[in-house]
């Protein structure tokens, strides 16, 4: 097979960008919305709840998204009176679900926002931001295990074998909780949810990439675009543990002169911390773990 160079590669890229209409990230505020989901069972209702209502507006093709704790991403391109109506839908479908858990009610914080996407470089930077949000949160994942979003299937053979219509008509309207499930029989299932890949656009978000090599290198190395990402979204932790502790390092060389955590005064520990919280949008406990200080010193 011959290889096909860079510049070739980012040409066909380019235009890959173009030939979209208008690009969007799609997300609602994680700071100010109360527990959405509590358990499996609710990431499970999401992912259907997230296929059902793309199915609804083919004109959209959404080629990312991530479903969190409390809130939501997506990436996808199309118009904005579609996206708007497509939220819409989402969040009625949501608040009738919600209104018979534990959780009791939708938090009417619970709204859309849409970032205009204006170049490949912000839409690839999108695209691996929200690819990476539940490894980052969640440590029992890799950005290739977390279930609740497009992340595990990118430039990633995932076996997925059963169709929905082998479920039959009334298993498959348990699992998506609908009285008419009216989608397409060969849509592909995992885990009692629909899988991605039968609803989302994900050969044509990979395409935004030269390659896998491509996307892996932006999903491991550029932690310095996402931090910027997240205070523009105003989200939460966007690094692991371990980025953040790259970042102190760097810190410490830089702004205190020290080579370690525990060479700094009280005073200069707390003022890193406040950076930690303020320009990396680290969590309490984070910075508790990363600077080895007391929960009530952070809370303070």
């Amino acid at each position: 097979m011959k290889r096909i160079s860079y510049y070739e590669s980012e040409r066909m890229c380019e235009a890959t960008f173009l030939s979209g209409c208008c690009w969007w990230h799609l997300y609602t505020p994680g700071n100010l919305t109360s527990l959405l989901f509590a358990d499996d069972d609710d990431y499970r209702f999401a992912m259907n709840l997230t296929a059902r209502c793309i199915a609804e507006f083919p004109a959209l093709k959404v080629v990312a998204f991530e479903i969190m704790s409390n809130h939501l991403h997506i990436v996808l391109c199309g118009d904005k009176n579609i996206i708007n109506e497509f939220f819409t839908l989402y969040r009625k479908r949501l608040k009738r679900y919600l209104s018979k858990k534990v959780q009791g009610r939708l938090s009417n914080q619970f709204q859309m926002s849409l970032k205009p996407i204006n170049d490949l470089k912000a839409l690839r930077e999108a695209i691996v931001y929200v690819n990476r949000n539940g490894y980052v949160v969640n440590p029992a994942y890799t950005p290739f295990s977390y279930p609740w979003g497009t992340g595990r299937y990118y430039f990633n053979d995932f076996p997925l074998e059963k169709r929905l219509e082998d479920l039959g008509y009334i298993q498959t309207r348990k699992m998506l909780r609908s009285r008419s499930p009216e989608l397409p029989g060969d849509y592909l299932v995992i885990e009692g949810h629909i899988a991605p890949p039968s609803y989302c656009s994900l050969k044509l978000g990979m395409s935004l990439f030269r390659n896998a090599h491509h996307y892996f290198s932006m999903v491991s190395k550029s932690v310095e675009a996402y931090g910027e990402l997240a205070a523009e979204l105003d989200d939460g932790e966007f690094l692991t543990d371990t980025e953040l502790f790259t970042q102190v390092v760097k810190l410490l060389k830089a702004d205190y002169g020290a080579v370690k955590v525990k060479d700094l005064s009280p005073a200069q520990k707390q003022d890193l911390a406040r950076k930690l919280r303020y320009d990396y949008h680290s969590s309490n406990g984070q910075i508790r773990r990363t600077l080895n200080m007391t929960q009530y010193e952070v809370d303070s």
